[in-house]
């Protein structure tokens, strides 16, 4: 009897990883437009770095570094590394970088979203790319923020995307 319970026990158990463990990739992205919704709202982070003019939120233990000539940084950890290009003229509620995306025929778009707050207009993409990843991209007004991210990872990785991208400050 303690066997068969035990064997029991033990399947469900291993039912309900795989399960967890097996979720879709659009299960997936809803999960995803939701926290870069959430990002995009709270507004919480702070700029703690300050490159050439540029004040941005870089997540702790993350690494960042400046590309003059094509207004972009870089922030990296490890093997991930997210994009960040900047117009110093955009406005925040500039929709320029949204509409190149758009533009871009070669993307299919796995879901899009746009937001709005305060006159703030924000976006979150994301699309196929291979078997085990997709590409992200958000980015508010004046600033898009990109990456080629594990699928396990994208919830983590587009709300983290989006503070970034929420949080960059261009001086005059």
């Amino acid at each position: 009897m303690i066997r068969k319970t035990t064997c029991f026990i033990t399947a469900a158990l291993l039912i309900l990883v795989l399960t967890a463990c097996g979720r879709t990739v659009e299960e997936r992205t809803d999960e995803a437009m939701q926290a870069a919704r959430d990002a995009f709202e709270m507004n919480r982070k702070q700029p703690t770095e300050s490159i050439d003019k540029v004040e941005f939120y870089k997540p702790v233990g993350w690494k960042a570094d400046m590309m003059k000539e094509d207004r972009t940084f870089l922030i990296s950890k490890r093997s991930q590394t997210y994009t960040a290009h900047y117009d110093p003229n955009a406005k925040q509620d500039s929709h320029a970088y949204y509409e190149l995306l758009m533009a871009d025929t070669s993307k299919e778009f796995i879901q899009k979203q746009t937001f709005s707050d305060a006159g703030v207009f924000g976006f979150a993409a994301i699309s196929a790319h291979g078997d085990s990843s997709v590409e992200v991209v958000t980015g508010t007004g004046p600033v898009q923020v990109t990456a080629i991210v594990p699928k396990e990872d994208l919830v983590a990785a587009i709300a983290r995307m989006m503070e970034i991208a929420r949080s960059v400050q261009i001086a005059s």
